[in-house]
């Protein structure tokens, strides 16, 4: 290659990168006496305490969002929780909103009144505990993390006595609850419901009885997953209750082959998850209805290598992927010694009497088998099985 043209590509990849990211500006009008105005929805996870918009004057707020598409759905708060959700003139729920120049909040569930303070929560736990996190309000219920790990400050007969500071826009009515662990997997269950400070003191105290795990690193482990998906997906991501549900944290599996994917979960003892082709909850695999997917679940070490298949997609945009059709079906013919299939979604094997696979193949339409020795067959094409003889 010239001298010349190398220097070129370095200038014209220089200036690619130079360019600015683009975002998405929201402006809103809001109800006299509103201190405080947030926007959540599609472009952060629905997530009510994440993106607070900036005061332009007494009525008016705004915000870039870099995330953020004219298409994604979105409604305002004013406060960091749902309580604080706008309303229509009415008091009734509205629907949905998507982008415009200016948009105009009629009425709030709530206004937000503002309780900043510093406050310390300490709370009793069993013994098991190893580690503490709090989430809550005060984070936007965001997944547990570093930031917000409490410290141990006593082991009692009871149990042991953990603390936090945390910074609230909103004190007395912060909401808040425990993890015994770095993932949602580990929350508490007794009490189930979350904890209210309710207090005007800068300290209270808490006990928790009870959590779904008790993280332990001795006992956690990587689930590994590999992934079977409908021919042409481009992407496909993993997200579930140990990402906090959070579509932040959705991570992107590793493409293999087409049609095959894989991706993991570290430092596990269980996972709730389920399986998307954008990180964009309207792209979830889904079931044989064509409905959304119930979770997937899965424990270390019992699965520490798993396999899926994801038959279809609710919503893809890999123009080469067809969304699931429900009311599509297979037909079996046999000619000779092969079996052709029609409506194949994303994978067939084959497998003879004894469970040895003799053939599997990724695709999607009309699979055609190699030649066969007489005898029976079991065949699974995509999330279902059938049974064939050769004579």
């Amino acid at each position: 290659m010239k001298k010349s043209t190398t220097l070129l590509l370095i200038l014209v990849s220089l200036f690619i990168l130079a360019q600015p990211t683009m975002s998405l500006t929201y402006t809103v009008s809001v109800p006299a006496g509103t201190k405080y105005c947030y926007i959540t929805g599609e472009m952060n996870g629905w997530n009510p305490g994440k993106h607070m918009m900036t005061k332009v004057n007494d009525n008016t707020f705004t915000i870039d969002i870099e995330t953020a598409t004219e298409t994604m759905k979105y409604q305002y708060l004013s406060g960091p929780d749902w309580k604080y959700i706008e309303k229509d003139a009415n008091g009734d729920a509205i629907q949905d909103r998507t982008w415009s120049e200016l948009d105009v909040v009629e009425k709030w569930l709530e206004t937000f009144t503002p309780d900043e303070r510093e406050v310390t929560i300490e709370a009793l736990v069993p013994s098991a505990v190893k580690v503490l996190y709090m989430v809550g309000s005060f984070n936007g219920w965001s997944s547990p993390s570093e930031d917000y790990k409490m410290q141990l400050i006593e082991n009692t007969i009871d149990g042991k006595v953990f603390s936090i500071k945390v910074f609230s826009l909103d004190a007395i009515n912060m909401e808040f609850k425990f993890v015994a662990g770095p993932a949602w997997a580990y929350e508490q269950t007794d009490p189930k419901d979350n904890f209210i400070y309710g207090s005007t003191e800068n300290t209270v105290s808490v006990v928790v009885n009870s959590f779904k795990e008790y993280f332990d690193p001795e006992k956690t482990g990587t689930i590994n997953i590999r992934v079977n998906v409908p021919v042409g997906t481009n992407k496909v991501f993993l997200q579930g209750d140990h990402l906090g549900w959070n579509m932040d944290n959705a991570v992107e599996a590793t493409k293999i082959e087409d049609g095959v994917f894989s991706v993991s979960a570290p430092m596990v003892i269980s996972i709730s998850y389920r399986m998307y082709n954008k990180p964009d909850w309207g792209y979830p695999e889904v079931n044989e209805e064509g409905n959304e997917r119930a979770n997937r679940e899965a424990r270390y070490p019992e699965d520490a290598n798993t396999e899926i298949t994801v038959i279809g997609w609710k919503k893809t945009d890999d123009t080469s992927v067809q969304t699931f059709k429900p009311d599509t079906k297979n037909n079996f013919h046999i000619v000779g010694s092969r079996v052709f299939i029609e409506n194949v979604i994303s994978k067939v094997e084959i497998f003879d009497i004894s469970g040895r696979m003799l053939q599997s193949k990724n695709i999607r339409g009309t699979f055609k088998s190699e030649n066969l020795n007489k005898g029976i067959y079991i065949i699974r094409v995509d999330n279902s099985t059938e049974k064939i003889s050769i004579f």
